[in-house]
């Protein structure tokens, strides 16, 4: 814990009263902000607290007088344990070590309290400001893509049965590697949604029409089918309840932003996935989810199994949004220690999620210091390359037992992020042959499988994601840079595999129609890509330079893409 980076607080948004009229930069400082101070005017400095969050400033004394008292305690023991004492005795060991654990209890609720406070200085002021401002709000706002959700009107609960139905195909395909909420509370909360939807908390019934939504989305064929407005009319009845629970003070202030997330990744017309796992990932580090608690906590075992859960599905989606994106992560790796999940008490095995997990902290070590990490050359980047793609390796061979169609999924990762590894970066700015080599092999295995599995009946339940539409473009550009650097790669094989991306993509384009564009340019891509290869053949050139492929679909290839 000593080793940890220390949790960044945020900046108060609130100016006083001195600074608003005076339309100058306020620093929020407490109890008089530097503007004031230097103005001789710190006893007027009110801190925003009379106008704003009228009532609120009693958390903030309540908070310091905790913290005095703790700070008393703390020296009371310091002074007693500076005076001279007899030997110790069994009972005087005991004390001392009871007084460790409660002394170690107290720091960990101080650091809580730093981050409560941090939170309710962001908060505090959203309430009485305007009576349509809050939290919610603002973060679904600035996260709306259209105002489509507007027109639609609000769902009712569908018959039991099929929400069951809906229900189940959620937690087998989705959950699985993403298991965000507890499946038991779940399910109580669906029967008390269903028995008594009036009575019902705000977040069990949040939760029950997002997965509704979340399930029926990801069964939809088409931008325009009768799924498609089903699943949006259940998120209208869900944010209705959106200030009550999207709240950011608390654990399911970040589960139900993930299920938000999960539907904007279905449905990218509607939320802009990046922002809200941005927000989630801005609540969950608020809350101290990114460190794991001292072990004296009194936590039990499901509890502490739920927030490592919750923590690693923001961490899930984060590297896996930022990567696909090109973008830098929300956090890094090094403000994290929390323990992998062991999904006690969970009817539902934890097994592939764990995997999954297990994954995207090995991507996101190399992703960090490949692309975020300045430009200076690695020393030895076939070295590198090398010893991650055998992490990679020893990470397939370890997959667990699961549904054929969660194992499909994870191994269309593993081939994306063999392609992804190797590719040029900032680090690594040219490819080697072997590199080259491991792009296109990985990029024929990424688009036979994925054809297969679109086209096999028995993966009619297969979910695929907006950002899968993304990594296939990716795919299909690599492919084609691999085959334009070494002129010696390319057979049939390739041009099936080409076939078979664009196949891909045509059959995305139909569920999300923006996906033409990256159809279509890859398309022309590929036909200029072959066209070439074919003069090669005829005039019985021996090579082109690479400097001319690399011109023409570098920067199309592994950066900007999206």
């Amino acid at each position: 814990m000593a080793d940890a980076p220390l949790l960044r607080v945020s900046r108060p948004v609130s100016a006083c009263s001195r600074c608003r009229s005076a339309k100058v930069k306020c620093d929020g400082k407490l109890p008089a902000c530097t503007a004031c101070e230097r103005a001789g005017k710190a006893t007027e400095c009110n801190g925003g607290n009379d106008q704003f969050a009228r009532g609120k400033e009693r958390s903030y004394v309540a908070s310091l007088e905790s913290k005095l008292e703790k700070l008393e305690k703390r020296l009371a023991a310091l002074q007693d344990a500076c005076a001279p004492s007899a030997p110790p005795t069994p009972d005087h060991r005991h004390r001392n070590k009871q007084q460790k654990v409660d002394d170690d209890g107290e720091v960990e609720d101080l650091v809580a309290d730093l981050g409560y406070m941090a939170i309710n200085a962001v908060t505090r002021d959203f309430y009485g400001f305007a009576p349509d401002l809050s939290f919610s709000r603002i973060a679904l706002r600035a996260s709306s893509v259209s105002r489509i959700l507007n027109s639609k009107p609000r769902a009712r609960l569908p018959p039991r049965h099929t929400a069951t139905r809906l229900v189940q195909h959620y937690f087998d395909k989705i959950f699985a590697t993403m298991p965000c909420v507890n499946e038991t509370s779940f399910f109580g909360a669906l029967e008390a949604v269903y028995r008594d939807e009036a009575g019902a908390h705000p977040f069990d019934i949040f939760c029950v029409y997002m997965v509704l939504a979340v399930g029926t989305m990801s069964l939809s064929k088409s931008q325009d089918s009768a799924a498609a407005h089903n699943a949006a009319c259940f998120v209208k009845s869900a944010l209705e309840h959106a200030d009550t629970v999207i709240t950011p003070s608390d654990l399911k202030g970040v589960q139900a932003t993930l299920l938000l997330v999960q539907y904007s990744m279905l449905e990218p017309a509607h939320f802009n996935s990046w922002y809200l796992i941005g927000v989630a990932s801005r609540i969950m580090i608020d809350i101290g989810l990114h460190q794991e608690p001292l072990k004296v906590s009194k936590r039990r075992s499901a509890e502490m199994d739920l927030r490592r859960r919750v923590f690693y599905c923001v961490y899930t989606l984060d590297r896996s949004i930022s990567m696909v994106l090109q973008r830098p992560f929300t956090f890094s790796d090094d403000s994290v220690l929390v323990s992998l999940p062991k999904g006690v008490n969970t009817p539902t095995p934890m097994a592939a999620a764990t995997h999954l997990f297990r994954l995207r902290k090995l991507q996101s070590e190399w992703y960090q210091s490949l692309h975020l990490s300045g430009s200076d050359p690695l020393p030895n980047p076939t070295e590198y390359i090398s010893h991650h793609t055998q992490l990679l390796h020893q990470w397939k061979d370890n997959i667990p037992p699961m549904s054929p169609s969660t194992r499909d999924w994870l191994l269309l990762e593993w081939h994306y992020l063999l392609i992804y590894l190797p590719a040029p970066s900032p680090k690594i700015p040219r490819c080697s042959s072997d590199a080259l080599q491991q792009i296109y092999t990985h990029s024929l295995s990424y688009s036979f499988s994925f054809r297969a599995i679109l086209t096999e009946a028995v993966n009619s339940g297969f979910v695929y994601t907006y950002h899968d539409a993304l990594r296939t473009y990716f795919v299909g550009s690599n492919l084609l840079h691999s085959m334009t650097l070494l002129p010696g790669l390319g057979d049939e094989k390739a041009e099936s595999a080409i076939e078979g991306i664009i196949f891909v993509l045509t059959q995305m384009m139909v569920r999300w129609p923006e996906v033409e564009a990256l159809r279509d340019k890859f398309r022309n891509e590929a036909g200029y890509v072959l066209q070439r290869r074919r003069q090669q053949r005829e005039m019985e050139w021996e090579r082109l330079g690479g400097h001319v492929a690399t011109a023409d679909f570098g920067n199309i290839a592994f950066y900007r893409y999206a």
